[in-house]
Parts: C-alpha cells; structure tokens; sequence
C-alpha cells in the first residue's frame, strides 16, 4: 500500500496530494483508486457503466473514464482544481468504485450523534448542505456533504466540507470559496472513517417544523430506486437491513429562524432512535 494514499468515501485515494480536504487512509486496506487528469487527448467516446468500464459524460463537457482493473479514474478536458477534485468530483469517482466494492451509495449527507450516523437525504434543492453546516456549526460531527457510501450498515466519511450557495445564519466555522467562488466552503474536523449507521431523514419544505415516520417498506422502495448506479449488482439483505432501520420525513419551512428548532429536533430523536437501533 502507498503511504500517500488519502481517504474519502471508504477508499483509499492517490493523486490528490494536494487536496486538503482529504483524511490520511492510514493502514487499512480500502478499495485503491488513481485520479488522474489528461486535458490534451481526444475526448473518449461515451460509454454506459459495466462491470469493468464506463465512460461518462459530466454536465459540464469533462469526460470520466473508470476503469476497475486499472483502480484508476481520469477526468478528460479542462484542468479542475484541487477544491473541485475534493468536491464535487471525486463523488463519482467514489460511487462508481464503491458499487463495484459491493457497497451501496446514495445522494445524500449524514451526521453522528450518540455513536451513530443519521443520513439527511431529499432532492437537490432540499437543504441537506445548509442543515449539515448549522449541526456542524453546533457542534456535531457531520458524516459527509452530498454522498453517502455504506459497507451493509456502515457508513464512510467524506471529504472534509460542506459547500453552501449561501451563507447559513449563526455558521462561524473556518470557510472560503470554492468551486471559482460559486460556492462558500465550510471546512469540517477530521471524524472516524467508518460509523454505524443508525437511520434516515428525508427533508421536505412545509409550512411547519415536523417529524413524521417512514414505514420500513416505503423506506426499501426509497431506498431500492434512488441507490447509486441500480444496474450493478445488489444484495438484496443488505437493503433489508438498511430499510429496517427508523426513518422519518423531515418538514420544515423556508426560514432561517427555525434552524436552532430543527436542530434541537434532530438532536433528541436520534436518542431513541439509538436504543431502538441497539436492541
């Protein structure tokens, strides 16, 4: 193993030397993957993800190869630079490796409380990044910004941040632009690789602060069809076990009064939640 290697996402990442956003992968034998960029050769001609190989085209005209023999990733087309490598593009990266690993990922953030990771998931436009940043600003570890990455029922950290499009109220932890200043970077303390996780929020806007449960077999269909690159492989126990898990419906409204409510909220359920999840 390289000891350059740096951690993200549950694997072990080379090429990022200068991405700081990054946890040393220390000695555990993760998943290996190269990032590499090549800004002079042809474009490579779209290809749909496989077993082995896939070629994809990104929203903004980069190309990505990943190949699973090589454990190597190559972006093709302008150089990016190392807060875009950190994120958004190393997630996937990360998504791709991880579903050949035989691992699950979702679009989605999480934090830790009492020993466990709670995953915040919802659309685009949800929140997720702004409700990360207020926990974190309050003290609580957060997991990852917008990808989730579990071994069964583990989850792995992020990269070290959390992008905002706008400034979140009350927020005073270290941050600068990224992404050419379209966003504001919040920079997080390193956390453990790996947490069990312990249940699912699914944002919503509404006119009212409110927690409402999931039953387990409308969690298994969220789950089942919004899991990253649903042709590949997966094990069926494995999303059982996730859907067994307590879940609720996060409603809450547009008003950047009701964060210290929201976070009190999320700060007392998991408690429960907790003891159901241990016994």
């Amino acid at each position: 193993m390289r000891p350059s290697a740096r951690f993200a996402y549950g694997l072990r990442v080379h090429g990022l030397a200068g991405v700081t956003e990054l946890m040393p992968a220390g000695d555990d034998p993760w998943p290996e993957v190269e990032v590499q960029q090549d800004p002079d050769s042809p474009r490579p001609v779209p290809h749909p993800l496989d077993h082995r190989r896939g070629v994809r085209l990104l929203a903004d005209g980069r190309h990505l190869v990943v190949d699973r023999e090589r454990r190597a990733a190559v972006f093709h087309g302008p150089p990016l630079t190392p807060d875009l490598l950190a994120h958004p593009y190393l997630a996937p990266v990360a998504s791709t490796f991880n579903r050949w690993a035989g691992r699950e990922t979702f679009h989605a953030g999480g934090f830790v409380r009492y020993g466990r990771a709670w995953a915040v998931t919802g659309p685009r436009t949800a929140g997720k990044s702004s409700l990360l940043a207020a926990l974190a600003a309050r003290g609580v570890p957060v997991v990852a910004d917008d990808v989730l990455v579990l071994a069964g029922t583990d989850v792995f950290a992020g990269p070290r941040c959390v992008d905002l499009r706008e400034p979140v109220p009350g927020v005073a932890l270290p941050s600068g632009p990224a992404r050419a200043r379209t966003r504001t970077r919040v920079h997080l303390p390193p956390i453990a690789h790996r947490t069990p996780l312990g249940g699912w929020y699914f944002l919503h806007w509404g006119d009212a602060v409110g927690l409402t449960p999931v039953p387990a077999t409308t969690l298994l269909t969220r789950l089942a069809g919004w899991r990253s690159w649903p042709d590949l492989p997966t094990d069926p126990s494995v999303l059982l076990a996730l859907a067994a898990l307590p879940a609720w419906d996060l409603t809450r409204p547009r008003d950047w009064g009701t964060l210290d409510q929201v976070c009190a909220l999320l700060d007392a359920t998991p408690a429960t939640a907790g003891e159901m999840a241990l016994r």
